[in-house]
């Protein structure tokens, strides 16, 4: 299609009907409210466990033990201790996400078995600062892991063997 004839089928009533169906499509969606402080509380509680199971839903490995996504939240979990605001924003983020669980099956995200539950939660708020501050601050930790490298196939570095060339450079067999 030419753009001159985009440019015909676009008229101004069909521009103010998809304006109009887009902002209807913006106030129907669930609007993130601030937690209660009784939220809150329960968040703070429950604050390392919940951060496992996210960690777990954003890097799935079956493959991996819950100590794993132990080891990576836990500079996170530092960096809460030390700065009220990352402790806020954990907190909030948490709260969040056990309304949203709450709404659709009446359980704390923690507790929530189904995973298209929770993974429906954590969509709602991918664009969010407590989506980012976690996934950006996790994933390294994660898999910098010597002790779970071989859990991935990964072998290790091997600039001081000489390189891959001559040393597994082909020999990963689920790829």
């Amino acid at each position: 299609m030419k753009l001159s004839d985009w440019a015909r089928k676009l008229s101004r009533r069909g521009f103010l009907a998809g304006g109009a169906a887009t902002v209807a499509a913006i106030a129907a969606k669930p609007l993130l409210a601030v937690p209660a402080p009784a939220e809150t509380e329960a968040a703070a509680d429950r604050l390392p466990a919940t951060l496992v199971r996210f960690t777990r839903d954003l890097f799935p490995h079956d493959r991996l033990p819950d100590s794993a996504y132990e080891k990576a939240i836990a500079p996170l979990l530092e960096e809460a201790a030390r700065e009220p605001s990352t402790k806020k924003l954990l907190i909030e983020g948490i709260a969040q996400l056990n309304t949203m669980t709450a709404a659709s099956g009446g359980k704390n995200y923690v507790d929530v078995s189904d995973e298209r539950v929770r993974l429906a939660a954590i969509k709602q708020i991918e664009s969010g600062a407590f989506f980012a501050k976690v996934y950006g601050d996790t994933i390294t930790p994660l898999y910098n892991q010597p002790g779970m490298w071989a859990k991935f196939g990964y072998q290790g570095p091997s600039s001081a063997l000489g390189g891959y060339l001559h040393r597994g450079f082909n020999d990963l067999d689920w790829l």
